[in-house]
């Protein structure tokens, strides 16, 4: 797949031999050994001219990316050699960013401390290439499909309120009494949020005299009885165990969060360095 990638970009067999440093008859015997497995022509070629088949311009793409991952590994392991130098630039969430975000760059600084770091915290999300930012943190589905998500964490979440919020209002116990109550509304957009009991998916509308953009406000809100939230468990776990919340409707299943790490196509190597140690971070520790 590699030879064959690398005749595409040369546009024959002929500069790729010379690029691979092979003779052209081995390359040609593994461009048509690929041809044999796929069962399908890949190229058609003579001694003057070369172009691709259909098959050969879709499976060119598989092949191009495969020799792409090659020289990313190759040279990540040039930069082990030498200290890696230069900045990047991330952005994330306040809240999010503190609590997962933060410990890992100090362990990042201290491995790599001749990378600069740029680092901008907000809940709103930026553009990344006309901000110039190269890694952002960043919760829920990607519209963007020219940029790569990479998973970072999968976390699960759950309705609760304060003690003092429940004494005033009452505890819910069936999905219509829910419908009734006082939220604190995150992010400023939300109208509505899910459920799922006995495997059948409500819609709740979710209103209230609180609304902020900022997800350290509303852990902050819900703590104080202003309203009901769905928290990630990040935020709750610590709360319930010190009986300062109590989770609401239990049977009543809630969508998880997803965060991912998204980037452009195109990054430097001291931002594939950040974006594999929080991606490794993230898969050690039990994000």
């Amino acid at each position: 797949m590699a030879i064959f990638a690398t005749v595409v970009r040369c546009g024959s067999f002929a500069a790729a031999a010379r690029e691979l440093g092979l003779t052209r008859a081995v390359v040609s015997h593994h461009v048509g050994a690929l041809e044999t497995r796929l069962g399908v022509p890949l190229a058609q070629r003579s001694t003057r001219s070369f172009s691709l088949t259909p098959a050969g311009e879709a499976f060119r793409v598989h092949c191009e990316r495969l020799l792409d991952e090659a020289f990313d590994g190759l040279r990540g392991m040039e930069l082990l050699r030498a200290e890696p130098q230069g900045e990047v630039r991330l952005t994330c969430s306040h809240h999010f960013g503190n609590k997962r975000i933060l410990p890992a760059l100090l362990a990042f600084r201290r491995r790599y401390p001749a990378i600069r770091l740029h680092i901008a915290m907000g809940d709103a999300n930026v553009d990344l290439v006309q901000q110039g930012v190269d890694l952002a943190v960043r919760a829920g589905p990607l519209p963007d499909s020219t940029l790569y998500a990479r998973p970072l964490v999968h976390e699960a979440t759950l309705l609760c309120a304060s003690p003092a919020y429940l004494k005033r209002y009452g505890m819910p116990t069936t999905p219509e009494e829910l419908k009734q109550h006082r939220w604190v509304v995150y992010p400023p957009s939300q109208r509505h949020t899910q459920i799922q009991v006995d495997g059948a998916r409500i819609e709740i509308p979710v209103q209230g005299d609180i609304v902020t953009d900022s997800a350290v406000s509303r852990l902050a809100f819900v703590l104080a009885g202003e309203g009901i939230a769905r928290l990630p468990m990040y935020d709750a776990a610590a709360p319930l165990a010190a009986g300062e919340l109590l989770r609401v409707l239990p049977q009543a299943v809630t969508a998880p969060l997803d965060i991912y790490l998204v980037h452009s196509r195109k990054i430097g190597p001291g931002a594939k360095l950040l974006r594999d140690f929080l991606l490794d971070a993230a898969r050690n520790n039990g994000w």
